[in-house]
């Protein structure tokens, strides 16, 4: 996908992409698929996702954070409709590991009870009902254990958003994604107790990469590309 580098921090993904690819079947797909997962990805941003896939041909896609699979879902059916390529899908689904930095108790209390084991074998049982085991190869462990995988075309960064776990998945990750490629980073204004929990990762992309754009819908995300 051609990107205007010129252009501005936009509030909308029609903002930022230019030639747009317009595969209507894969994101009928998509979105299907996503109103059968849990998570918090919105169409507009699954769109972008596809887009980005398909325009430029990714075949190593890596995403820090899975959950339900509400974005995992959609970037693997842009690569099974591009015919080739494989995404790489790193969460430990585990409550300690959630739980790890956090601050807020709300969002301790949250993590600290689901059922995490439960959310990863629902997402697998999809995976296999949408026939998506070809594209996704799902990785049971933190991101900082997970090894290291080279030549990343497309890098999705929506972990645990602690300032030490968040600032650890971009500088672990971003290094390995190659010249050209794309990082999106899912959450950059993410607040607890006063702070601002990712702003140190979304610095360090800033400083390391060029920004595309920057996104609102039920969060604030931004994109990257590797230069």
């Amino acid at each position: 996908m051609d990107a205007d580098h010129n252009a501005p921090p936009a509030s909308h993904y029609e903002y930022v992409m230019v030639d747009r690819v317009q595969n209507a079947k894969v994101k009928e797909d998509a979105y299907y698929y996503m109103d059968q997962l849990v998570g918090w990805c919105s169409k507009e941003k699954a769109a972008v996702l596809i887009d980005i896939i398909q325009k430029n041909r990714a075949k190593v896609v890596v995403e820090i954070g899975v959950w339900g699979g509400m974005s995992l879902v959609p970037m693997a059916t842009a690569l099974r409709a591009n015919g080739a390529g494989k995404i790489y899908g790193i969460d430990p689904w585990d409550s300690q590991e959630s739980i790890k930095e956090v601050m807020n108790e709300s969002n301790l209390a949250h993590w600290g009870q689901v059922d995490h084991k439960g959310v990863m074998r629902s997402l697998m049982q999809k995976i296999s009902v949408f026939g998506l085991q070809d594209q996704i190869e799902l990785m049971e462990c933190t991101s900082e254990a997970a090894p290291l995988i080279y030549d990343i075309d497309v890098l999705h960064v929506d972990g645990n958003h602690s300032d030490k776990t968040s600032y650890f998945d971009v500088t672990k990750w971003v290094p390995l994604v190659k010249k050209g490629g794309w990082i999106i980073f899912d959450d950059m204004t993410w607040y607890e107790n006063g702070v601002y929990t990712t702003a140190r990762a979304t610095e360090w992309l800033n400083e390391h990469c060029t920004k595309i754009g920057e996104f609102s819908d039920n969060c604030i995300w931004g994109v990257w590309v590797k230069q």
